[in-house]
């Protein structure tokens, strides 16, 4: 066979977020900084350094504040992590850098001889002070004040000094957000500050980059524009982990630092093929549910800590019903406070069954207001629309076009954090019975998982999102009734 170190393969990644063109990148110098130090960017970390460095015009930082690389084994993310840290390092006076990998141990070895010694054996070493290796205190010092530390693996980690970068390695040792909650408040005020997410794929005890996973390939999937930048290389699940022409088709370094006979032949003689294919083509083991419709690292972004001065003005009102008129779920939408979200939304109450769905509601406006009502035209809450046009109520009734827009237009805002709610846990669980329904082959409604377990409060607050959004700011006395 020929040997693929002659000729690399530079396969695209699987999920990547794309380049925007207008915006001005300083991955090339962070290229130059690796190249100075002996090992320049393969096409695939220039690429990858292209988007991550892309900067926000209207500060001049960097724009994306979360950066995820899910990449395979051996094919450099420390040395993009180095040179990248390195160039924050010699451009930022006095900044502060935090690097952790899976332990305490690990993170100090990696300082030694990933961070520091290549540093002293490059062009850079007239910029180093002198280290300070003080157990608990270790970092590597620069002579205009920058610092590189590391962290333990707990929830005060990062804690203190304002930081200008933060990388988390080998993320997927790690089995939740401790770290990242630790770290992300420490840079909330520094401009352009980056959160780095690195790792090869994980195990099933991976939650906190399985989290990670499953919003950057949403947020690509989705086109949505957002602060995160993902980009993930692995091998499509049906691709064949026996053919060389599988591996080459998805590991970038194959070719420049990894010769294709090699690889193939550990697999050969590996006795636990999940665990190189999980290494070298990036493959999760099987999950035993399905991931939820919008992922954890997406949700949770839209998360208040309390309804206490969280919105204003008229609220919106919709109601929802399960196919069986079993559990019936009332969901209000306001105007949020926060001027960044497109709404507050809540979900009140899921009653059982429909007989106390128009008193609750009359109780409701008494105490908040708000007279609009949305409810799915070829639903079970349709036939409340005499009772509630009776109690004073304009009923909107949501055909299928709009049922559509309800749904995408709150995965949409749901997947960047630009919703607000509370962590309600009915709420939480009612999106977890959900999964897509296409419809058409291009859009998609919820419907119920294989459970068959109650949806109507996620779909009540999908329709008090859509009614807010069709009718905040208008006149009640517009047409109320959409086409179906």
């Amino acid at each position: 066979m020929t040997n693929q170190l002659l000729l690399p393969r530079n396969p695209p990644p699987r999920y990547a977020t794309p380049r925007n063109p207008a915006r001005k990148t300083k991955g090339g110098q962070v290229g130059r900084i690796m190249t100075a130090m002996g090992i320049p960017p393969m096409p695939w970390q220039h690429d990858a350094l292209a988007v991550a460095c892309e900067i926000d015009p209207n500060t001049g930082g960097y724009y994306y504040d979360t950066v995820i690389v899910v990449v395979l084994r051996r094919a450099g993310k420390t040395a993009m992590s180095r040179g990248k840290l390195s160039h924050r390092a010699l451009t930022t006076q006095d900044a502060r850098m935090i690097y952790t990998a899976q332990n305490r141990l690990k993170a100090l070895k990696r300082l030694k001889d990933d961070y520091y010694l290549p540093l002293t054996r490059s062009p850079f070493k007239m910029f180093l002070d002198k280290p300070r290796w003080r157990g608990g205190e270790e970092a590597v010092r620069f002579i205009n004040g920058a610092e590189l530390a590391i962290d333990a693996v707990k929830r005060e980690s990062g804690h203190g000094d304002a930081n200008d970068e933060g990388h988390i390695d080998e993320a997927y040792a790690h089995r939740d957000n401790t770290l990242e909650g630790g770290l992300a408040p420490t840079m909330m005020t520094i401009v352009g500050s980056q959160l780095w997410i690195l790792s090869a794929a994980g195990d099933s005890a991976s939650s906190y980059l399985l989290d990670k996973v499953e919003l950057g390939r949403a947020l690509v999937e989705s086109k949505q524009e957002s602060r995160t930048c993902y980009i993930e290389y692995s091998a499509p699940e049906d691709a064949d982990p026996n053919d060389p022409e599988t591996l080459l088709s998805t590991h970038p370094g194959v070719g420049h630092t990894l010769e294709l006979d090699r690889l193939m032949s550990l697999r050969i003689n590996s006795k636990d093929k999940d665990e190189w294919e999980r290494a070298w083509l990036g493959w999760w083991p099987k999950a035993k549910t399905p991931p939820r419709v919008i992922p954890a690292a997406g949700w949770e972004k839209n998360y208040i800590d309390s309804d206490e001065d969280a919105w204003t003005g008229k609220p919106f009102w919709s109601i929802d019903t399960d196919p069986d008129r079993e559990y019936a779920s009332i969901a209000m939408a306001a105007k949020s406070m926060d001027n960044k979200a497109t709404c507050y939304l809540e979900l009140y109450d899921t009653l059982l069954g429909t007989a106390g769905v128009v008193p609750a509601l009359v109780k409701l406006r008494s105490q908040f207001g708000g007279d609009l009502v949305a409810v799915d035209a070829s639903g079970g809450a349709k036939s409340l629309t005499k009772d509630l046009e009776d109690a004073g109520f304009t009923v909107i009734k949501v055909g299928g076009p709009q049922r559509v827009d309800a749904c995408g237009g709150f995965y949409d805002d749901a997947l960047v954090g630009k919703l607000r709610m509370l962590n309600d846990s009915a709420l939480n669980s009612s999106m977890g019975n959900a999964i897509k329904h296409y419809v058409g082959g291009k859009a998609f409604i919820w419907a119920r998982n294989k459970t068959l377990a109650d949806i109507s409060g996620f779909y009540a607050v999908n329709f008090a999102r859509w009614l807010f959004r069709e009718k905040h700011g208008e006149n009640y006395g517009a047409d109320e009734t959409l086409p179906d």
